[in-house]
């Protein structure tokens, strides 16, 4: 394996990204310990060595030459449809959906690292493919043939919201790179018919629920309409500055539901308030806006379309996590970067963060 060293990786480290993704974490460690607290278990010592291993694992990564991730594509791609086929037979049940394989050591969840696999395969794809911009519906037919199988499979286990960030990060990844107008008409008229036939017959009764629930969160407050209600209750009674660390009621006394993983922000709004959720914004923008500096100056089209796609993962995870937490998006499932406990999602938000800081310690080098 060919590893890359130069006198200038040091001035060439991009800081900015990483001192952003260090704070979100440590934001995120405080926050973790507040909202186990309450339950009797300290998730945050677990949370601490998965960012440790993440570290290590990132420190590999961060020196090995890029041409290895672009040979390595296409194989990844295949690991990671085989661990989405043999986790629907194999895997761990958990919450209403099967999406984990118990290595006894560690439940590893396959669609986290999917995420990673499409980017990787989708920037090889477009880096090789001579089709010039913009692109039609049929010369995205193999694309989409790639993330089809990967859509499907997540959609079964059923995990809606992976699917769906699956889904916009490959999305993302294409209309980076120009779109034709008809074929975007085209796919916004079949978006129309299929948005309703999908939700009648495809989305599961709990899902159905959710949609409902997002548009009317009062029509079941002790039902369906719980988790929404209660997230908004702890956000909006943070006020200003917030309640104060450990002094968050709604946390405490374990009103918010899955409050260390999909509502954590609940949380942390409740104890820092609107200038707390403001910092951690501001960190985040920080993270992206550092990341999209690694994507326009990238030395070619794979470093391009891969730097893009690992900011567009941690982009929608944000934008997701916090928008159905304050009511503006339905409820599905997904985690906020560096702060919702997961062993397999902080590995892979590490591993994206260790690529982006792989990407940009060559900006100079020509």
């Amino acid at each position: 394996m060919a590893f890359q060293s130069d006198s200038g990786t040091i001035k060439t480290f991009n800081m900015g990204l990483f001192v952003s993704m260090v704070l979100a974490f440590l934001l995120g460690i405080f926050t973790l310990y507040s909202a186990s607290k309450g339950a009797g278990v300290m998730l945050y010592k677990t949370q601490m060595v998965w960012w440790g291993i993440g570290l290590c694992l990132g420190l590999v990564l961060f020196f090995i030459d890029s041409h290895i991730f672009e040979k390595l594509a296409y194989p990844f791609y295949g690991m990671c449809l085989f661990l989405l086929t043999i986790v629907l037979f194999i895997g761990r049940v958990g919450g209403g959906s099967q999406r984990w394989i118990d290595l006894k050591f560690f439940h590893l969840q396959p669609s986290e690292i999917a995420k990673l696999a499409i980017v990787f395969t989708l920037a090889k794809y477009f880096s090789d493919d001579q089709n010039t911009p913009p692109y039609t519906l049929r010369t995205l037919l193999v694309p989409g043939l790639l993330v089809a199988p990967f859509f499907l499979l997540i959609l079964l286990q059923p995990d809606l919201g992976t699917a769906g960030v699956l889904f916009l990060v490959s999305g993302s990844m294409v209309f980076f790179l120009r779109v034709a107008w008809q074929s975007l008409m085209l796919v916004g008229l079949a978006a129309l018919i299929a948005v309703p036939l999908a939700y009648q017959f495809v989305l599961h009764d709990y899902q159905r629920d959710r949609v409902k629930t997002f548009v009317n969160p009062g029509r079941d407050a002790r039902g369906s309409g719980y988790n929404a209600l209660q997230c908004k209750i702890a956000v909006g009674s943070g006020k200003v500055v917030g309640k104060g660390f450990l002094k968050g009621t709604q946390s405490q006394l374990n009103f918010i539901p899955e409050q260390h993983t999909d509502f954590i922000f609940s949380v942390f709004s409740e104890e820092r308030g609107f200038l707390g959720a403001m910092v951690l914004l501001a960190l985040y923008w920080s993270y992206l806006f550092y990341s999209l500096r690694t994507v326009a100056r990238a030395r070619d089209k794979f470093e391009m379309l891969l730097a893009f796609g690992l900011t567009a993962i941690i982009f929608w995870h944000v934008f997701i996590n916090i928008g159905m937490v304050i009511g503006i998006l339905p409820i599905v499932g997904v985690g906020l970067p560096f702060f919702s406990y997961g062993g397999s999602s902080m590995l892979t938000f590490m591993v994206a963060t260790a690529l982006l800081l792989n990407l940009s310690r060559k900006k100079y080098i020509f």
